[in-house]
């Protein structure tokens, strides 16, 4: 798969496209592309994402916005789907402000647009102009085929980022993965804590999470976590620890102790893959107390991921 910085960068022909940011590519974005992708291959015509960063809320919004994957990340999970290019196009205030028919007439000149691939509430161009009904009324005259696809859908609506959000704002992992299509993961460089952990005998790694970063509810988890290729059950603890709260405003912690591993994983990168929360985050009355419950959300752990391999 060619990376494209850019689409001023892109000399395709006859493309078969789909436009967005696609954080955290759940499973109704890889439907979307998987779908697109195989239709290219059987007309032997090149498929493209142009996917967009900053993501545009981070941009044009008002409030902080949170990823559910970095950015490579995202390009390494469409690295698994078979598809020909992605164009990683920067994204600011005066690329929002394109009008739709520029932005179309730019997708014809670098990409000669074959056909265009989106759900039903897609929409480009300055304040969203480019929607499903501009597309459909402008496919003609612009020489290209538009395929609306239907949203994946569970028991309980349309897979979306949002509804991944919640579940992870509730602490649900279960149900985040089931709609990402894996479980939620989040990657850092270990860094010095406290050292508290190891005075109990419970070494944690305190992982330097990008701060744009969705962080799923404070408490405690049963995880994997990913080091140099191997993978071991651990448990880990997201939040403020509130027993030795200081009167500052904490910042957030993400410490993963992981169960049956003896070595030195400072400035080591480490991924902690979420499977399920065991208890809500509390303050405890004395490090005896949090020792003694930390003990038991390791056997927990173990026991959750017994079976996994």
């Amino acid at each position: 798969m060619e990376r494209i910085q850019s689409i001023d960068n892109a000399a395709l022909h006859g493309a078969y496209l789909a436009v967005g940011s696609f954080d955290g590519l759940h499973r109704g974005h890889r439907y979307l592309l998987e779908k697109m992708a195989q239709a290219a291959r059987e007309d032997g015509a090149p498929s493209a994402v142009l996917t967009f960063f900053p993501h545009p809320r981070a941009v044009l919004g008002s409030a902080p916005f949170r990823y559910l994957s970095t950015l490579e990340e995202r390009l390494a999970l469409l690295e698994q789907i078979p598809l020909d290019a992605v164009i990683l196009q920067p994204f600011d205030r005066a690329f929002s402000a394109i009008p739709a028919e520029t932005f179309l007439r730019t997708l014809k000149s670098h990409l000669g647009l074959h056909s265009l691939w989106c759900g039903p509430g897609f929409s480009f161009g300055y304040r969203r102009e480019g929607n499903v009904e501009y597309l459909a009324n402008h496919s003609i005259e612009w020489g290209y085929a538009l395929y609306i696809v239907p949203p994946l859908a569970d028991a309980h609506g349309p897979i979306s980022s949002s509804r991944i959000r919640d579940s992870l704002a509730e602490g649900d992992a279960v149900q985040a993965a089931a709609l990402l299509g894996r479980r939620y993961a989040l990657s850092g460089k270990v860094v010095h804590g406290a050292g508290r952990g190891r005075k109990m005998s419970i070494p944690t790694a305190n992982l330097d999470v990008w701060p744009e970063m969705v962080v799923p509810a404070h408490g405690v988890y049963a995880t994997w976590a990913v080091h140099e290729g191997k993978r071991y059950r651990s448990a880990t603890s997201v939040g403020v620890r509130p027993t030795f709260a200081d009167g500052r405003t904490p910042a957030v912690t993400v410490e993963a102790h992981l169960l049956d591993f003896d070595g030195d994983l400072y400035d080591a990168t480490l991924k902690v893959e979420f499977v399920r929360r065991l208890r809500e985050e509390r303050r405890f009355p004395d490090s005896d107390s949090l020792s003694r419950q930390m003990t038991e959300d390791i056997e927990q752990t173990r026991r959750i991921l017994q079976e996994e391999v």
